[in-house]
């Protein structure tokens, strides 16, 4: 029984460092919501001021009311300084004010049947500290239950007054704890969606970094069906005597403007670009052997225009590129693609540098050899 119910997700394993994550996340929303959570109780205490007829139970519920806001108010604006994060306790503070001025409501409907089933219903709202699924069972208990009591509304006033205050402050604090439930699960998506895309995202260039470009390149590909499939592989010439000679902050500035290029040149492509480490950078998109050898000669020509002085390099004034091409032409496996384009890209730099050349497995310009493989 109790492995279904672990398989249910009702009882999750303990894990200390996870509650402390969550108990640091959800600190600023759970100050927030305390604080309004005060402010509801002061409402209901003026509410008891003006509904309840009986100056006794206004001399008790009243003053209690406005204890449970103060109480909360200081307990979010004085306990963090001696707990931290006082996330816990501020919840506790809550449940435990709410689940009082509950059995005050209990106890002086003088009813047992009714106050018997709000104290279940109380309970289960506490739920909420465990798994939101009770806290919805709760909730939908609670609605059944006052249904039922519109349609007995000839019950004695009393009962129906304080039952109702009962119920409705629970499950109003309630639906509070529960939207701080939610706002702290947005919070963990977008911090989750932040350290993803520090992950996948070099920050320098702004391309995709080499297992975040090779699962998405691989992805295009195999969705490509047969559509042609193209990969450029590009190297910066002489980028270590750029370095060595003018600084690598000159060398940082350098790389933003290539990446920030490349990217706007595969925008209207949809390729996906990606730096490998260093000087070397590779696209990788579903388009023409004709197409991707236009787009290298683009990123050739537009990179000269760019005139980033580069005075030590043997091929121009300025930074320059050489980049490979391959297409799916040659063969529709990704690792065979890179292969080819590697092997164009160093045609291109041992034969002048500064332009592009595409693989179509032909003879090597006399004289020159392919590096072994390892």
């Amino acid at each position: 029984m109790i492995e279904l119910i672990k398989k249910m997700g009702f009882i999750q394993p303990h894990n200390e460092d996870q509650h402390k994550l969550l108990q640091d996340l959800a600190f600023p929303q759970t100050r927030r919501l305390t604080y309004v959570v005060s402010v509801v109780y002061l409402l209901v205490s003026i509410s008891h001021f003006f509904v309840l007829t009986n100056t006794a139970e206004k001399l008790i519920l009243v003053p209690l009311g406005l204890f449970s806001c103060l109480a909360i108010f200081a307990t979010a604006r004085y306990l963090p300084r001696y707990l931290n994060p006082a996330t816990s306790a501020m919840h506790l503070v809550v449940v435990l004010l709410m689940l009082l001025n509950t059995l005050m409501h209990m106890y002086l409907s003088e009813s047992l049947w009714q106050s018997s089933t709000l104290m279940l219903v109380v309970v289960a709202l506490g739920g909420f500290m465990v798994e939101r699924r009770l806290l919805l069972l709760s909730l939908f208990s609670g609605l059944v239950i006052w249904a039922s009591m519109v349609m007995h509304m000839h019950q004695e006033t009393k009962i129906v007054v304080h039952f109702a205050f009962g119920l409705g402050m629970s499950v109003m604090v309630s639906l509070l704890l529960f939207s701080h439930r939610v706002g702290v699960f947005s919070q963990l998506v977008e911090q989750r969606k932040q350290l993803q895309y520090i992950a996948d995202v070099d920050q320098l260039s702004l391309c995709l970094r080499r297992h975040a470009f090779d699962v998405r390149a691989e992805k295009l590909l195999s969705n490509s069906e047969k559509q042609a499939f193209s990969v450029l592989y590009c190297d910066l010439d002489y980028f270590k005597l750029l370095n060595d000679s003018m600084g690598h902050s000159v060398g940082d500035q350098a790389l933003q403007r290539y990446g920030k290029l490349l990217l706007d040149l595969a925008k209207p492509h949809k390729l996906v670009v990606g730096r490998m480490g260093g000087e070397e950078f590779v696209l990788a998109g579903c388009i023409r052997e004709d197409q991707a050898a236009l787009l290298a000669e683009q990123i050739v020509h537009n990179l000269e225009e760019l005139m980033i002085a580069h005075p030590e390099s043997l091929s121009s004034m300025y930074l320059t590129c050489s980049i490979g091409v391959a297409s799916s032409t040659i063969d529709h496996n990704f690792s065979s693609l890179c292969k080819y384009a590697d092997r164009a890209l160093y045609i291109a730099k041992h034969s002048g540098r500064n332009q592009h050349q595409v693989h179509n497995h032909y003879q090597l310009p006399e004289g020159m050899k392919m590096p072994v493989e390892a």
